[in-house]
Order: structure tokens, then C-alpha cells, then sequence
């Protein structure tokens, strides 16, 4: 019986062994299952909030996107009425030749339309150049314009990267 224990002893050490490596095994792949499972789990957390904060930056988009357009028509309307009320109150005066035009054209920003370049013309094509107090009604009505719009989109984004996009 002695010749029977150490195998019986092998045996049992053999069957201990496979067991114990099964189950270290089971173990391991259930630990790398759960790993990846929460791996999964974080990356579809994080990928949902990135689709809402995208969304929602969409959604604040569309509706300033929208307020500024609004804003724009209504004051192109009002331009329009402005024109139309300017061509009524005037009288197509000519009120500045064309050495104050130049001197206008040349300042940053403004550009005044009908004026031929400069050092090419002669006094009397000076002469025959004027803006009318209608010309300067309407060209002043449209650089207020210019100037509230340029004002309200810069507005408009300042909004949406303010205290909205944090």
C-alpha cells in the first residue's frame, strides 16, 4: 500500500493542481469580462454626454442662430423705411464735393461708392462729383446698419460661447 500512496499522492496533487488552474482561470476571465464590461459601459457614458452637450449646443445654436435673423430683417425693414423717409425729407442738395469725398474714402472702413480713384481725376471732374444730402442720409442709415449687425453677431457669440457652452 506504501507504493500506492505517493501515487495516490501525485494523483491527488495532479487533480488538486487542474482544479486550482480552472479555477484561476474562471477567475481571471470573469475579471476581464468585468473590466471590459465597465470599459464598455464608461465609454457609452461619456459618448452620450458628449451627444448631449452637442445637442444642446446645437439646440443654443439654432436659437440665436434664429433671434439674429430676426434681429437682421427687422432692422434691413427699418432701413428701408428709413431710405424711403430720407428720400422724402431731402432734396438732392449736393453738400460735399469731391476733395471731402476722397478724404472720406481714404478713412478705415469706408468706402464711398461712384468715386473715381484717386490722383486721377481733375478739378473739374471734382466738380462734377457731389454727394447730395440724400446720398449721405442713406449712406448713413446703411453704416448703422452695418455697424448693428456687425454688433448683434458678435453679440450672438459671445452668447453662445458665454455661460451657455460651460
Amino acid at each position: 500500500m506504501m507504493a500506492q500512496t505517493p501515487i495516490a499522492v501525485a494523483g491527488a496533487l495532479l487533480v488538486g493542481a487542474l482544479l486550482g488552474s480552472a479555477y484561476t482561470g474562471n477567475a481571471k476571465d470573469a475579471a476581464i469580462a468585468r473590466i471590459e464590461r465597465d470599459g464598455a459601459l464608461q465609454l457609452a457614458r461619456t459618448a452620450d454626454a458628449a451627444s448631449m452637450r452637442l445637442f444642446e449646443a446645437q439646440r443654443r445654436s439654432d436659437a440665436l442662430t434664429s433671434d439674429l435673423n430676426t434681429a437682421i430683417r427687422a432692422a434691413r425693414e427699418l432701413q428701408q423705411g428709413l431710405d424711403d423717409a430720407i428720400s422724402r425729407t431731402t432734396d438732392g442738395r449736393a453738400c460735399l464735393r469731391g476733395p471731402a469725398l476722397r478724404l472720406l474714402d481714404g478713412a478705415p472702413g469706408l468706402r464711398v461708392a461712384g468715386l473715381p480713384p484717386a490722383g486721377g481725376g481733375s478739378a473739374g471732374a471734382d466738380a462734377r462729383i457731389a454727394a447730395t444730402d440724400t446720398d449721405l442720409g442713406r449712406w448713413a442709415v446703411a453704416a448703422g446698419r452695418q455697424y448693428d449687425e456687425c454688433r448683434k453677431r458678435l453679440d450672438a457669440l459671445i452668447d453662445f460661447h458665454g455661460e451657455g457652452a460651460r
